[in-house]
């Protein structure tokens, strides 16, 4: 069987780097991995998406999640959640940050932020602190390992995999703050209803 996360946000905050970390566990445990990534005018607070596939049984043919059958969906901001929760299978789970970041078209006043979106997203999944609790280890941009830690316990992928890709795709300095981010996330989890 293969497992599909799908990865939301925007630009500049770690979406592929966060893809890539989860592909990288994923072959360290074992797993045939395919992995593709969008960026629309990323470098401008566009949406950035990216697709990772991976299965035990080597049975992953393209990198693209079909519509609707993502497992997992990944949001480092709540209506970059809701954008993509068509994407989720009937039993799939949205793990999202709860941070907001109005896109241009809100910002400008051409239209508004939807009052319910993280009530909307929180009924498929979770929403968790990832940047506050990132914040809290003085360094925000570890959000994206706060959400990773979050997902992990719906893997099956084991922690020194997860161990070994955190080393493998981040810089040396990076990679203390990230990996207690991580924890934090898991610990969250284990917490979360």
């Amino acid at each position: 069987m293969t497992t599909n996360v799908l990865f939301a946000g925007v630009g500049g905050q770690g979406i592929v780097t966060a893809s890539d970390v989860l592909a990288q566990a994923a072959m360290v445990a074992g797993w045939s991995v395919k992995k593709a990534e969008t960026h629309g005018m990323a470098q401008r607070g566009g949406s950035v998406v990216s697709h990772v596939r991976f299965s035990a049984d080597g049975q992953v043919y393209s990198p693209l999640i079909p519509a609707g059958e993502a497992g997992f969906l990944v949001a480092l901001e709540v209506l970059e959640g809701l954008r993509w929760l068509w994407m989720l299978r009937a039993s799939g789970r949205i793990v999202c940050d709860d941070r907001r970041i109005p896109p241009i078209t809100v910002s400008s006043g051409n239209a508004r932020y939807p009052a319910d979106a993280a009530e909307r997203v929180a009924e498929r999944g979770v929403l968790v602190p990832a940047t506050a609790e990132a914040s809290g280890l003085g360094e925000p941009r570890a959000a994206n390992a706060v959400l990773l830690g979050a997902l992990s316990p719906f893997l099956e992928i084991p922690t020194g995999a997860w161990r070994a890709a955190f080393a493998e795709r981040l810089k040396p300095r990076a990679l203390s703050v990230n990996w207690d981010a991580f924890a934090r996330g898991r610990a969250f989890a284990d917490v979360a209803p």
